[in-house]
């Protein structure tokens, strides 16, 4: 399909994809929100959603405006120019391959609940869903988009039913979570800027966004629904589990929701869970990579990256970005060290804040160099909200490069080094084909009104 990607998806599919993104296997990530800071981790949740909703809304303007598939890249070139914008598409790429180990290991730790495993066989198993996942991921999104509608929204009911047992089982106590913050107002503040990776998944809505079949005026909807269901899992399941076991117990816990419905006599809800957390640990892995692919789409229409990654096969998939993103989805998940583990959320937390910023210093830039673009959503106060979540990607890089250590940075200089790599090469083909490779920058300006830039489809 040369005309562009199809317009397959809904708003409750979008709102789906986003919060698949966001919502993963926390009953084993929660053991680091309450070595954070304890189960007072559920307001450090609550205030750093709060804090980007501003984001949500500059998204929703920024996405309304130019709804290309490539988003924030495309956003930031017309504001900051082509190399700036470059450097924002490998940025938010590694937002979305670092989420595949996550999905490893957290499929790993449930599966061991129910039977052991060991490593080697946990690499096959997620080797194996990858390359399933990669034929899944070439045929037409309506299919995909409907399993992922199944799936997250069984994922939210069941989670909500599982942590409303808990709380009501007799056995949960208000003492037990008492006091909130196990390290103090410096544990609270560090999460709010620690854990915006749980909720790097909002930012995924651009990346689908031509392909959606709703009005653009209601994409905030999507970006609301989906933070506001996120914390609605996360923010119960902390407040359930904290309010039966011990911080030491979840410390010393390998997977705490299924151990906590075993502590209450219901093993059964605890193997419900485990099915349930891995199937939400897919809708991850299909949330990231078709954003990771659609990334590479639209940094092919700017020509910086090679024009392949802009090729669609029969069903409007871009099968040659699903194959490098399989590829590099493989690797990090089966042949990085156990070690990245330990660096996601620091990495992430650099990555996210560095394009959160130039996504809204790009708002900003935007509105006054081309107040006449039409915007079927605009932020009101939208200098407020440009200054709250510049002084929120702040503290999100603060935080973030505070914890880091040398192990993390040696990752994300080696990433940065082969972005280097990706540059020059694209700077070498505008030397020798300046035509075809002459920068290029979607806007509504130069994409036609009849194709990519349906606002009100």
């Amino acid at each position: 399909m040369e005309n562009g990607l199809r317009k397959e998806l809904k708003l409750s599919g979008m709102i789906a994809m986003a919060a698949g993104g966001m919502i993963a296997a926390w009953m084993v990530e929660i053991k680091y929100w309450f070595e954070l800071s304890g189960p007072g981790a559920v307001f450090s949740l609550i205030t750093c959603a709060i804090l980007i909703l501003p984001l949500c809304f500059i998204y929703s303007e920024m996405t309304s405006m130019m709804p290309y598939a490539g988003g924030q890249n495309i956003w930031i070139t017309n504001a900051f120019g082509w190399n700036t914008g470059f450097a924002s598409c490998w940025l938010i790429m590694l937002l979305y391959v670092m989420a595949m180990p996550t999905v490893a290991y957290g499929i790993a730790s449930m599966l061991g609940y129910i039977f052991p495993v060991t490593a080697l066989q946990v690499k096959i198993i997620a080797a194996v869903i990858l390359v399933l996942w990669f034929f899944l991921t070439n045929r037409e999104l309506k299919v995909l988009a409907r399993l992922q509608n199944i799936l997250f929204w069984s994922t939210l009911v069941i989670s909500v039913v599982a942590s409303s047992i808990f709380i009501l089982s007799g056995k949960w106590h208000y003492s037990n979570i008492t006091p909130w913050f196990s390290n103090g107002t410096a544990g609270y503040t560090a999460a709010i800027g620690l854990l915006i990776m749980k909720f790097v998944g909002f930012d995924l809505i651009p990346q689908l966004s031509e392909e959606a079949k709703f009005p653009k005026k209601d994409l905030w909807k999507a970006f609301v629904g989906s933070l506001g269901c996120t914390v609605l899992i996360y923010g119960l399941a902390v407040v359930a589990v904290g309010g039966i076991v011990s911080n030491q117990w979840v410390a010393e816990t390998d997977i705490v929701d299924p151990r906590v419905a075993d502590i209450l006599g219901m093993h059964w809800l605890g193997l419900i869970i485990v099915i349930m957390g891995s199937l939400t640990c897919i809708t991850t892995l299909s949330s990231f990579w078709l954003s990771a692919s659609r990334i590479l789409y639209g940094a092919a229409k700017q020509h910086q990256m090679s024009p392949r990654f802009g090729k669609l096969n029969k069903q409007g998939q871009p099968q040659f970005a699903n194959v490098i993103v399989g590829i590099l989805s493989v690797y990090f998940t089966v042949f990085a060290p156990d070690a990245w583990i330990n660096y996601i959320y620091t990495i992430y937390g650099v990555a996210a804040g560095a394009v959160y910023m130039m996504v809204t210093l790009s708002f900003l830039r935007t509105r006054k160099l081309h107040p006449d673009w039409p915007r079927p959503y605009k932020v009101k106060a939208g200098t407020l909200m440009g200054v709250i979540g510049i002084i929120f990607c702040l503290w999100v890089l603060y935080s973030s490069i505070t914890a880091m250590d040398i192990g993390a940075w040696i990752v994300l200089a080696i990433y940065g080094a082969l972005g280097v790599v990706l540059w020059g090469y694209a700077k070498y083909h505008q030397k020798i084909d300046p035509i075809g490779w002459a920068p290029v920058e979607l806007s509504p300006d130069t994409v036609d009104s009849g194709d990519t830039n349906q606002r009100d489809a």
